[in-house]
């Protein structure tokens, strides 16, 4: 009997195991400039109905237009973001959706040990509400 269980048990170990090769890895970018035109991609993206960024300027009522310059590392964490400039807004939504963009990732993954930096404009005050 305690063969029987032993047998189960490295059958489901091993099937966990496999499982987890078949999960969904992130696709590798190694061009710079496809790099960058995919950050600002995602960027866009994010002020697109249905993203959580739209929905917290949406239910916070953040206002203002930002160029932000934006860095992120090899595995899509975003490292730091800087207000270049900023109009039309108070700093309660800029300070908000710093942290905001800040807690981003980048659906990708870049060349090992790279950091990279891009500057987009976020116009909240464009979004219908």
């Amino acid at each position: 009997m305690d063969l029987r269980k032993m047998k189960y048990a490295l059958l489901l170990l091993l099937a966990s195991i496999s499982s987890f090769s078949f999960a969904q890895k992130k696709e590798l970018i190694q061009d710079k400039e496809a790099i960058l035109a995919r950050a600002a991609e995602v960027f866009d993206a994010s002020l697109r109905p249905g993203s959580e960024v739209y929905e917290a300027v949406i239910a916070e009522n953040l206002i203002g237009r930002y160029v932000l310059q934006v860095s992120f590392r090899d595995k899509g964490d975003i490292s730091s973001v800087f207000v270049v400039d900023a109009t039309d807004h108070d700093i309660r939504s800029q300070n908000r959706f710093k942290d905001l963009v800040h807690q981003c990732r980048m659906p990708f993954k870049m060349p090992k040990g790279r950091q990279y930096r891009s500057e987009h404009t976020f116009d909240l005050n464009s979004i219908s509400r």
